[in-house]
């Protein structure tokens, strides 16, 4: 699908465990026990799992979101700003409601990439999963043909090397009945079997799905991420591999009078 304004830049569900994680490629995947078989059947059937998704509150009051300030791109070192301690991480589907303002403009998405910095680090690349795609549904481009298009937006190869995709930034058409749909299918080890994970934005309390606020979002590589609240600075070059995740951004696009401040 071709999307506009592409412009490449420089529910309380049960953890499930990183061990059992990179185990779904195997032979043993059916009889793999979670203790849970609502969450097990998705995994047997192939079925999405839900995406874990959080926020970062108090990023809806940074000035800027295409370059990120040091207390979010450098969260776990020594020095200490106003910005910095208010900055903390919750379940996107904890908030109490979206943000209606930004209806009305196209949004504006950022993929910056892979957070914490400690994703970057090369002894713990192989943490990761071998690969990473993310897509975002846009709504049906054309009326007589209404199936939803996939935007193939960001990705992470490192099965042959180290292989990322730069940070990118597009316009979602954002409206009251469109919201953004992310889908994120990951391979979690060599041969393994890929694992799809999705989530749909909302402006209203909808049980299970992120609200849609101006701000920071971090989308988990692991089902069941991100169902703890802590500070953004704790997340140094000791974060669990249980917490990597992909970084995105979402604010209104900008109109002409304020482009041109």
């Amino acid at each position: 699908m071709n999307v506009p304004n592409v412009v490449p830049e420089a529910a309380g569900h049960t953890l499930l465990r990183r061990r059992d994680f990179l185990v779904l490629g195997s032979a043993g995947l059916a009889t793999l026990c979670l203790g849970d078989l609502a969450w097990a059947d998705p995994l047997l059937t192939g079925a999405a799992l839900p995406l874990p998704v959080a926020y970062v509150d108090g990023s809806g009051g940074l000035r800027g979101l295409k370059h990120l300030p040091s207390s979010v791109l450098r969260p776990g070192m020594a020095e200490r700003s106003a910005t910095a301690e208010t900055l903390t991480v919750l379940a996107a589907d904890r908030l109490p409601e979206g943000d209606t303002s930004l209806v009305g403009r196209p949004l504006r998405m950022r993929i910056h990439g892979l957070y914490p910095p400690a994703t970057l680090n090369p002894q713990r690349r192989t943490e990761l999963p071998v690969s990473i795609d993310l897509d975002v549904v846009f709504p049906p481009p054309d009326p007589a043909f209404p199936a939803p298009a996939p935007f193939h937006a960001w990705s992470l190869r490192r099965s042959n090397g180290w292989n990322p995709s730069p940070p990118v930034s597009f316009v979602f058409p954002l409206d009251w009945y469109v919201y953004p749909e992310l889908v994120m299918t990951v391979v979690p080890s060599e041969g393994g079997r890929p694992v799809t994970m999705r989530t749909l934005f909302t402006l209203d309390d909808e049980p299970g799905r992120p609200r849609l606020q101006r701000g920071l979002f971090l989308l988990g590589l692991l089902p069941g991420a991100w169902r703890a609240e802590g500070a953004l600075r704790k997340l140094g070059g000791k974060t669990p591999a249980e917490l990597f995740s992909v970084l995105i951004s979402m604010e209104s696009e900008p109109g002409p009078e304020e482009e041109q401040r």
